[in-house]
């Protein structure tokens, strides 16, 4: 490893990361893995680009130096974000799976037993086909969540990176709120979302904010569209602040004049399962019990509205085109892993009610050894109206 005290965290926290890696690994009988998990690869080496949609991979073996595979445009981001010493470059013309068997010959492990990610977007099968047939004589095994289960519960400098991100989620959020208004558009409100986060030291988030005006909140994953702002319109706004690539997630819905007595009763009973998830989270409490209480609620109403996703999803270290580490753990009907503390979570109870919109007011939270914390602060969770 180069020694390096200008990274996104000290080497120690690199050395434990890669460390506890090389144990898990060797617990599982493997003599290397190969990382093709964006997220994966800045968790370990501090290395980040939007550029994944060509093939990057870490070779890690239990002992000695990695290998990273990179093109040849991302090696000069693997030189100054991270600590490794051996990137091997391809271009545009090379097959990148050769120069994966190349890094394999040179880390001698052919005939070894080596683990890689059968469950990555960015390792496609057709990839995967090439790599096996070239390098036959290895033992690949599926070692998908191996490096995840060191994301999952965060160190003090990750949670303190996550703080940082949600000023500029909070900052991103209020002036989404405080640019609703009748006439104008989504886009507008997008516009002022965006300046707000970057000016208050948000870096490029893992997905671009979500501003649905009306009925389209409605529609899953929407974001601004030029729809403009009506009398009685609830407009979903859902923003992520982003830190070295970590993330903090908040929701709030803006009432554009009286929501009216339906939309009134859809509110409180978003609010009361988000009160009711928070009082059940606690260090021991399976993950799934979370959305049991706070679904429990939402079932309840008579408004008409549904949950149709999970109750929350753990957050953290987010490349395109996810914002979330859901893949990791979720809080959704039938999930038995125990809550552990540092572990952190979008925590959002919120209901689809079609033609009508969104609703719902949710924040980042942290797992503590009583319970938990919120980590998005400074934006009112009221009932908003103007």
């Amino acid at each position: 490893m180069r020694q390096r005290d200008d990274l996104t965290f000290p080497m120690r926290e690199y050395d434990d990361r890669l460390g506890a890696l090389r144990r898990r690994l060797y617990e599982r009988q493997l003599d290397a893995m190969l990382v093709t998990t964006p997220e994966n690869i800045t968790y370990l080496t501090g290395f980040e680009s939007p550029g994944h949609y060509w093939f990057q991979g870490l070779l890690v073996p239990v002992d000695g130096e990695p290998i990273c595979v990179s093109r040849a445009l991302e090696c000069p981001g693997v030189e100054a974000y991270t600590w490794l010493e051996h990137n091997w470059a391809y271009f545009d013309s090379d097959e990148p799976m050769q120069r994966v068997a190349d890094a394999l010959d040179a880390l001698g492990l052919r005939g070894m037993r080596v683990g890689y990610e059968r469950d990555c977007w960015f390792f496609t099968a057709s990839q995967q086909d090439r790599l096996f047939g070239s390098a036959a004589d290895v033992a690949w095994v599926d070692a998908s969540l191996v490096v995840e289960q060191g994301r999952l519960i965060k160190s003090e400098l990750e949670i303190e990176l996550m703080r940082e991100a949600a000023v500029a989620t909070a900052a991103g959020m209020q002036a989404g709120i405080d640019h609703v208004r009748e006439g104008t558009n989504e886009d507008e409100v997008a516009a002022q979302v965006h300046l707000a986060m970057i000016r208050a030291g948000s870096e490029w988030p893992a997905i671009a904010p979500f501003v649905a005006a009306g009925e389209r909140g409605a529609i899953g994953h929407a974001t601004w569209r030029g729809r403009e702002l009506r009398a009685g319109d609830p407009v979903f706004l859902e923003v992520a602040g982003c830190r070295r690539r970590y993330h903090t997630a908040m929701l709030r819905t803006v009432f554009v004049g009286d929501p009216g007595p339906g939309v009134r009763e859809a509110f409180d009973v978003v609010t009361a399962a988000f009160d009711a998830a928070v009082a059940a989270i606690a260090p021991g409490v399976p993950a799934g019990e979370v959305d049991r209480v706070a679904r429990e609620v939402i079932a309840g109403s008579s408004f008409g509205g549904v949950q149709a996703s999970r109750t929350a999803y753990s957050i953290g270290i987010a490349l395109p085109p996810d914002w979330g580490e859901g893949q990791i753990l979720s809080m959704k009907p039938g999930e038995t892993r125990p809550l552990e503390a540092n572990m952190t979570f979008h925590l959002l109870p919120w209901v689809q009610i079609p033609g009508t919109g969104a609703i719902g007011c949710t924040e980042t939270v942290r797992v503590t050894a009583t319970g938990c914390e919120f980590l998005t602060v400074g934006v009112s969770r009221a009932l908003l109206v103007v």
